[in-house]
């Protein structure tokens, strides 16, 4: 269906008028941008017919080269406008893998007294200025030796004259130990400005490696998506502060507002506000009443409590942004939180960071589990106060703290009405939305953090953890390959990167990423999880003893499960090899690590399923089974369809282990039928060892079958061998 002037369509209860670029619900007008209305304009006109993802690209950014998230997030944007958020689509179908389908009735019709006019012709010069634009990309990639793809071109877009990323202070201080107090007032002054919902700000995070005064401002514009910068510099000299700032326009170079500041001490609140504020006026932004309150409001009238609160956040934040995993680091910032609540015991924002930092301790195990009652009490405490850091930290205390999600996800809306440019609480939100299988919304989510912290490899990594887990590896690996081109080192996106390629069916394209993995020490154990999961897969018990042998810990990171202890693996590969002594004693210490483990973490559902995997191999089929069920009890996948999956698995691999075909084909099933790609895939079924006992059984056969369209082409079927 053409675009003609003057047409109206109808769905529902909206009326989308095409001359007047206008949108009505009911009468009343509805906000749209310039993308999102030739996005939903799009749609509206091919009613009933899937638009595909590549065509919905070429009608809303034509002449340009686009990431595959901006069309993802503006269709999730398009259902929150339309309401269409519910668990079946009214309006806009997903077609996962091919693209979108407007499935609700449209009546078209003119504009009410306005004769229709005959439909534009097409302007033929745009498919070949497009044509150009992409040869030319093309040429430019091919000289440096890369793969180009449509997805992974970066995006052309305009950059909002409204955005900004704040630099980095420098320290003017003669005394190195003063260095906190830079970051501390950069890092203030940052969050003040993005509690401002009229500003797009760049995190903190994205920033932490830029220089305070780099040479080519217009380059740190264009390689953050920003109109201006904010540089500034700091001196401590006893109690007086002297801080400079200056608002530059990064695509002019034009200086917009400068201002220097001496000032006692005890005045650095005014001042933050102050430069916060003063920002917002230059860039024309609109200060809503309640963000004003906020910029004006100090978090302690006490300066020393203040002082110690940012000396608190210098290894906060180094801990919280993985630059240090010593428990060392994380005790000193918890100490000095806790003195700047003993001098003002209402010094909400500190029990608010203090709280986020115990929950995440307890979780990635720098801190015992029971630190979560103790992050819970404080962040309670902050709440009376209703700032966003503490409706941050009680979203993360329910969320990693209690599982639960719906609680966690309330509060972390609510923390983003308070900073809706802050990377970290979308992300959150984003992972919440994948735990509860809104995955669209995840990787919109996902995508939008990157666009507020793209310098952060975490948000690239877990969108291709995300894609792969619905089964779109190809566009997860460009997103893994995204997250290495910020961080060479991540040794873990390597990892994740290969193990992808291994559930596409890709085993060579695995053997070349690992062999071009970082020089790391590979502290976590995940690249040799990566190299063993390669060699089971080839068959190669040698090597994957080898692989092991090289471990120097007991359990090691497993992205499917967690953790997994090295005896457990080990005896997989005795298995695998025929050695059916060293494989029951691996079998026997696997399953007494287990039961330990089990002690110190009764909720540890990876524990559970590593137990019922081990009595599998040692043949106790009743014990086996019951251990493996508690972990899906525990972590069921109804619960939580993205860390739940694993478990399902090894509950399959456990019935299959003793011989209960029927029960393990009927779990394997249901996971090829969900987004479970990061456990189960049809080129997984074809190879792995783990299904040799079934694999005969003609269930299994006809559950191949169904499923082999969707697996590589190339990939024959594995003859069955010793079943571990």
């Amino acid at each position: 269906m053409g675009q003609q002037n003057n047409r109206i369509h109808r769905f529902g209860p909206f009326q989308l008028e095409v001359d007047e670029r206008r949108l009505s619900r009911e009468g009343v007008p509805v906000a749209l941008t310039v993308k999102q209305f030739d996005l939903l304009l799009a749609l509206v006109e091919g009613a009933g017919h899937l638009r595909s993802r590549d065509e919905l690209v070429e009608t809303v950014w034509p002449d340009t080269i686009v990431e595959e998230h901006s069309l993802t997030s503006r269709v999730s944007a398009l259902r929150k406008i339309l309401g269409d958020e519910g668990e079946t689509a009214r309006y806009i179908e997903t077609v996962r893998g091919r693209g979108y389908r407007f499935i609700a009735d449209v009546a078209d019709g003119p504009a009410p007294g306005v004769s229709p006019t005959p439909p534009t012709a097409p302007r033929p010069h745009r498919r070949a200025l497009r044509a150009a634009a992409l040869a030319i990309a093309v040429a430019a990639i091919g000289a440096l030796g890369w793969h180009f793809t449509h997805v992974a071109a970066p995006p052309v877009t305009e950059v909002p004259a409204r955005s900004i990323a704040v630099l980095p202070f420098a320290s003017l201080s003669s005394d190195p130990e003063n260095a906190y107090f830079a970051s501390g007032v950069q890092d203030m002054i940052l969050t003040r400005l993005a509690g401002i919902a009229d500003l797009r700000v760049i995190s903190r995070t994205s920033m932490r490696d830029v220089a305070s005064r780099p040479g080519d401002l217009r380059a740190i514009g264009r390689r953050f998506g920003v109109a201006t910068v904010l540089e500034g510099s700091v001196q401590k000299d006893g109690d007086r502060v002297l801080i400079n700032v200056q608002l530059i326009d990064a695509r002019t170079d034009a200086h917009l507002w400068a201002q220097a500041y001496t000032r006692p001490f005890a005045n650095i609140f005014e001042i933050e506000s102050d430069v916060a504020t003063r920002v917002a006026e230059a860039l024309q932004a609109t200060l809503q009443p309640a963000e004003a309150s906020r910029l004006a409001r100090a978090p302690t009238a006490d300066a020393q409590a203040y002082d110690l609160f940012l000396k608190a956040e210098y290894p906060a934040t180094q801990v919280e942004q993985g630059r240090s995993n010593a428990k060392e680091t994380f005790e000193r910032a918890a100490e000095l939180y806790r003195q700047a609540i003993a001098r003002d015991p209402d010094f909400a924002l500190a029990k608010a960071r203090l709280a986020f930092l115990e929950i995440y301790a307890a979780w990635f195990g720098l801190a015992p589990a029971d630190r979560v009652d103790d992050a819970e009490r404080l962040a309670r405490e902050a709440l009376q106060a209703d700032l966003p850091q503490a409706h941050l930290a009680m979203g993360y205390v329910r969320y990693w703290g209690r599982w639960d999600y719906a609680g966690a996800l309330a509060e972390f809306e609510q923390a983003e009405r308070a900073l809706p440019s802050d990377a970290a609480v979308r992300g959150a939100i984003a992972f919440i939305h994948r735990r509860q299988g809104k995955f669209d919304d995840a990787l919109a989510g996902l995508a939008q953090a990157q666009l507020r912290d793209p310098r952060n490899p975490l948000w690239f990594t877990e969108r291709g953890n995300t894609l792969a887990q619905v089964r779109r590896y190809a566009e997860a690996e460009q997103e893994y390959n995204r997250a290495l081109a910020v961080d060479p080192a991540g040794y873990r996106v390597v990892a994740y990167k290969a193990l992808t390629h291994l559930c596409a069916g890709e085993i060579d394209a695995a053997r070349a990423t690992l062999a071009n993995a970082p020089d790391d020490p590979d502290s976590t154990g995940v690249l040799t999880v990566a190299r063993y999961r390669l060699a089971w897969l080839d068959r190669d018990a040698v090597r994957a003893l080898a692989v092991l042998a090289a471990s120097k810990d007991d359990w090691i990171e497993d992205p499917f499960m967690s953790s997994v202890p090295v005896s457990l693996l080990r005896a997989n590969a005795h298995a695998l090899a025929g050695d059916a002594a060293a494989a029951r004693a691996d079998y026997e210490r696997a399953a007494v690590e287990a039961e330990s483990a089990l002690h110190e973490r009764p909720r540890g559902f990876y524990v559970a399923s590593a137990l019922g995997l081990a009595r599998a191999g040692l043949g106790q089929r009743g014990e086996a089974i019951e251990s493996a069920r508690r972990a899906t009890e525990q972590m069921p996948f109804a619960a939580d369809m993205f860390s739940g999956a694993p478990y399902l698995n090894a509950l399959a691999e456990t019935y299959a282990r003793v011989g209960d075909a029927d029960s393990a084909i009927a779990l394997l099933r249901r996971l090829l039928d969900a987004p479970a790609g990061r456990s189960v895939s049809p080129a997984l079924l074809q190879r792995d060892p783990a299904w040799d006992r079934i694999r005969a059984q003609p269930a299994f056969q006809a559950l191949v079958v169904a499923h082999a369209d969707a697996a590589p082409a190339s990939l024959a079927q594995t003859p069955a061998s010793t079943q571990p």
